[in-house]
């Protein structure tokens, strides 16, 4: 007479059949609204299998999954590549942690909480704008000047520095230059003779002795 399977028997059972149908059904052929319909059902009969305390980590990653159905299902879409990668990898994680499950380990819930944030990032991007959408919205104006609206600025009525002579009332001024000029052109510099004092100042010193 053979045994009764046991609670844990049944449950990895539950475990595989679920892996088993969203793999076919999602990952390895291109989803359908019918086959999105098909994966509620099986999330739907193995959250019933998933009610144990000691399975929180499967329970948690099947409702959301089943947020992610349900969603495409109601707005008739079917979800993108990105989301078709997570589904994906919360498979594979469904599959490692019955492994986990059926050796009696501890759930890696750390892990497993960075997975279900992932999912809420990708849920949270699907109402951004992408950079190629707002370039789209908004066109460039070709040809067009960027300062066109920009207010004119008028020089007429202002005087031009090289207009005056800021030094113009200066009486050194024009004395220096007559100086300068006389310098650079030493034929114009009076006599050196004329300029020598006629008297001499140590004509009256005693000769020097060597």
């Amino acid at each position: 007479m053979s045994s009764q399977p046991t609670d844990q028997q049944l449950f990895l059972e539950a475990v595989e059949t679920f892996v088993g149908t969203i793999r076919e059904s999602l990952c390895r052929e291109s989803p359908t609204l019918s086959r999105l319909t098909d994966a509620i059902n099986a999330v739907s009969i193995f959250k019933v299998a998933a009610t144990k305390p000691a399975v929180d980590s499967f329970r948690l990653l099947a409702d959301r999954l089943d947020m992610v159905f349900q969603q495409h299902v109601s707005t008739r879409s079917l979800p993108n590549k990105l989301e078709c990668e997570l589904i994906e990898l919360a498979i594979d994680w469904l599959a490692e942690l019955a492994i986990l499950y059926e050796k009696n380990l501890p759930e890696p819930k750390s892990l497993v909480a960075e997975l279900l944030y992932t999912f809420k990032l990708v849920e949270s991007s699907h109402e951004a704008v992408t950079l190629a959408e707002l370039l789209a919205s908004h066109p460039a104006d070709e040809g067009g000047d960027p300062f066109a609206e920009d207010p004119e600025v008028s020089v007429k009525s202002q005087s031009s520095p090289s207009e005056s002579d800021p030094f113009a009332d200066d009486p050194g001024v024009v004395a220096g230059f007559d100086l300068l000029q006389c310098t650079v052109n030493l034929e114009n510099l009076p006599a050196l003779d004329s300029v020598r004092d006629e008297t001499d100042l140590f004509a009256d010193d005693p000769p020097l002795s060597n």
